[in-house]
């Protein structure tokens, strides 16, 4: 049952953060309005979802370790951004 929570609270959450993101994009630089509005949405939205599942668990390691581990992979957006801006090859 814990997971079944904590899938349905991770999704849950990080839909909102993706359909928020959507209506930031339209605060964004014009070169970030394709599609980087629900990407960026869509990673905080996660990382909040990990967190809440967590906690809904009642699992504080299990929260704050997957929320911290989400955010620093939005470090990588940029990254990617840039590799797809300038066809760059992997």
């Amino acid at each position: 049952m814990q997971a079944i929570i904590f899938g349905f609270v991770d999704n849950g959450v990080m839909l909102v953060g993706a359909f928020f993101g959507l209506s930031l994009e339209a605060y964004l630089p014009r070169h970030f309005r394709k599609g980087m509005g629900a990407v960026i949405g869509g990673a905080l939205g996660n990382a909040f979802s990990d967190f809440c599942a967590g906690i809904a668990c009642a699992d504080m390691t299990l929260a704050v370790g997957t929320c911290v581990g989400c955010l620093i992979a939005l470090v990588l957006i940029p990254v990617f951004l840039l590799i797809k801006n300038r066809k760059v090859k992997l």
